[in-house]
């Protein structure tokens, strides 16, 4: 099996820098970076870059081991190697569509960014009836509830697991139930702003209706 090198590890660290919008995970990122820098190629990897890692994949809602970081089967290790075809998840890994390779984890990864940065952008807009009033056109019903969606099936079995799963069911609920315009239901921003929360997205200065300029987001574009 193959290890990643310090550059990957760095590389993957600034993807998610990046690309991933909660607080907290980025700031466990930017730890991990600050650790994997006092690893010097060809030595042993520092058990401070040990610590940040455990603490990343916690701040992702990655449940410690039950036999232990330090007696894990070695899946995740196995799954790093891109060059060898013996890396076999075990059963449950893949029941739960565990990544099979280096590059199917950057891809899920990909995948789990732009999921929950759609979500946050709906939500945010949604969170915001006032400035939600001042646009000229709102995006349709389908487009708002395809972005709770794929903020939904993202996460697979482990979607149970998170803190926004019973919000985000919520504003999907009261989504389709109501035809945009440019009056929100009260219910609908309630439940977009308990999104933003369970998102670790803190209500700005001034509140959700704070005057902060026109607005920004709400399209039928899916770019």
């Amino acid at each position: 099996m193959r290890r990643p090198t310090r550059a990957e590890v760095l590389q993957a660290a600034d993807d998610h820098i990046g690309y991933f919008p909660l607080d907290e995970p980025r700031e466990r990122a930017r730890e991990l970076r600050e650790a994997v820098l006092t690893w010097r190629e060809g030595e042993e990897v520092p058990q401070a870059v040990y610590e940040a890692a455990r603490r990343f994949c916690l701040s992702l809602g990655i449940r410690v081991p039950a036999c232990g970081w330090e007696n894990d089967d070695g899946y995740q290790v196995r799954a790093i190697d891109r060059d060898t075809g013996e890396a076999e998840p075990p059963p449950a890994a893949e029941a739960a569509a565990a990544p099979r390779s280096y590059g199917d984890a950057s891809k899920k990864a990909a995948w789990l960014a732009q999921a929950v940065a759609g979500a946050v952008n709906i939500a945010g807009a949604l969170a915001s009836p006032r400035l939600w009033a001042k646009a000229t056109s709102w995006p349709s019903r389908e487009h708002l509830i395809e972005h709770v969606d794929q903020l939904l099936s993202a996460f697979g079995t482990e979607l149970d697991q998170q803190k926004f799963a019973a919000p985000a069911r919520r504003l999907r609920a009261l989504l389709s139930a109501w035809e945009p315009g440019p009056e929100i239901p009260k219910g609908i921003s309630a439940a977009a702003r308990e999104l933003l929360a369970a998102l670790g997205i803190q209500e700005p200065p001034g509140g959700w209706d704070a005057p902060e300029g026109p607005l920004e987001g709400p399209s039928n574009d899916n770019a």
